[in-house]
């Protein structure tokens, strides 16, 4: 007899539903996430840890993934995040170069989001300036400038419209120094820039202050609280840009602030906004 009454019990929780209902969280509706879909270029600094992964989706349409990476974050982060805004195809996968912290699952990404051109560091020369997807691309590090893998890593500059976004890759002082000397302070200032190493190394200080940026994204991990690069040299230069008619108006370390959204239609119609790396963007991708 006991039996049968839990088998009875059983089958009418069963019938009622699950014990544990999904729920539901709401997310509020943010007019700048709104905005993203109005907006021609947009760049996204995916957060993932120290490393680098950064997704273009150009006027075009096409999308373009800077970097994919560690493995273990690539497919914690980088995957998710195609999937999540229905990217099925990357028309660009670029490497700027070959540490295991800009390269993860290169061979998933290719396979799986049928990228149609595959580029490097050795895909360029320094210098040269291509038209890409209606955005002007300059390159302005490439692999024959240095002599080790992070001095040889691809730095470029994509422009839309007269709104600059500048690409540091993981260059050293060294190689700043060489672009400023070789491009000039008009060609170096930016809107945003993608610091260089993920503030691991070192940096000039007169690079940074030619780059005027509105806006600095860091890629980095905890580490960079303790690299003087970042406490000591870095922040000289933060305080100067802002203390003096720089135009400096805000630091984003991804591991602060998550993912990084970048979108523009012009020099004077841009902005950015942030975002934990589990809330998918409305409108990010048409």
């Amino acid at each position: 007899m006991q039996v049968i009454k839990r088998l009875k019990k059983l089958l009418s929780s069963a019938q009622e539903g699950p014990r544990h209902p999904t729920h539901y969280v709401r997310q509020t509706v943010d007019p700048r996430r709104q905005a993203a879909g109005k907006h021609a270029l947009k760049i996204v600094c995916l957060d993932v840890d120290h490393g680098d992964a950064t997704l273009i989706i150009l006027p075009s349409g096409r999308v373009a993934l800077i970097d994919s990476a560690k493995e273990a974050w690539c497919r914690k982060r980088v995957i998710p995040f195609l999937q999540n805004h229905e990217i099925g195809e990357v028309s660009y996968y670029i490497n700027t170069h070959y540490h295991e912290d800009h390269v993860g699952e290169k061979a998933r990404i290719i396979r799986e989001f049928h990228v149609k051109h595959v580029w490097d560091y050795k895909s360029f020369q320094t210098g040269a300036e291509l038209e890409f997807e209606g955005t002007k691309l300059q390159i302005q590090n490439s692999y024959d400038d240095g002599r080790e893998e992070n001095d040889r890593s691809l730095a470029f500059r994509l422009e839309y419209e007269g709104f600059v976004y500048s690409h540091g890759a993981d260059v050293y002082a060294e190689g700043q120094e060489r672009i400023l000397s070789r491009f000039g302070p008009e060609v170096v200032r930016s809107h945003v820039y993608r610091t260089n190493h993920h503030l691991h190394g070192s940096i000039s200080r007169e690079y940074l202050l030619a780059s005027d940026p509105h806006v600095f994204v860091i890629s980095a991990q905890e580490a960079v609280y303790q690299r003087i690069a970042y406490t000591r040299d870095f922040k000289e230069v933060v305080a100067e840009l802002m203390g003096s008619s720089g135009r400096l108006r805000d630091i984003c370390l991804t591991l602060e602030r998550g993912n990084m959204l970048i979108y523009a239609n012009s020099a004077d119609d841009w902005g950015y906004a942030s975002y934990r790396p589990h809330i998918i963007l409305a409108g990010l991708y048409p």
